[in-house]
């Protein structure tokens, strides 16, 4: 019986295993210069997204005994050295969510697994293309451009006998004010319920 047994085989025996995670982080770590994420499939890379969780947080704080977790962890010099003097000082101040996994929408071509991008969080990174989340891709549920201008003041002018609502918008791409006015209301118009 499989009972308490932690974690995934991944079908590999334990050595290929040790040398499939050892290969994909020092992979990731190498395209923190390159293109900031790696692709492969989805359980790959939810099997060691909390070891490289791990190891970042473990740059953050640079010491000889955390170069040396890192080096058994990694064994690769060069790589360790990006890790603790460009990945650590970058996210000192995040306290942990350094990556994230998204799903790709095309399987592999092989055996149709599913796919997935395992890339860094970073503030002025954009999301991979052909994600929805992704800046200008902004749409409504039945696929039209939503538009850019949105409501920002709506200023009441009353006076005894009329009633003005003037709206403000502002265009988000170009920046510039419009002012509409509503049609003029008389209050002495309005039905009263009898």
């Amino acid at each position: 019986m499989r009972h308490r047994v932690a974690g995934k085989k991944l079908n590999r025996t334990s050595s290929h295993r040790k040398a499939l995670v050892k290969n994909l982080m020092r992979a990731f770590v190498i395209e923190w210069q390159g293109k900031g994420h790696i692709v492969t499939t989805r359980t790959k890379a939810k099997f060691i997204q909390p070891k490289i969780e791990k190891l970042i947080s473990l740059s953050r704080n640079k010491t000889v005994h955390n170069i040396r977790r890192a080096m058994s962890l990694i064994g690769d010099r060069d790589v360790v050295q990006v890790l603790f003097d460009e990945i650590g000082p970058y996210y000192s101040d995040r306290p942990g969510g350094y990556t994230r996994v998204l799903r790709l929408v095309k399987p592999r071509l092989g055996d149709a697994t599913v796919r997935a991008y395992l890339g860094y969080v970073r503030e002025d990174d954009d999301y991979p293309e052909g994600d929805r989340r992704s800046r200008g891709a902004t749409s409504d549920s039945e696929g039209g451009e939503v538009s850019s201008a949105t409501a920002v003041a709506v200023e009441d002018s009353s006076d005894s006998s009329e009633e003005t609502v003037v709206a403000t918008i502002v265009d988000e791409d170009s920046g510039e004010a419009s002012a509409e006015a509503a049609p003029e209301t008389d209050p002495s118009d309005e039905e009263t319920p009898k």
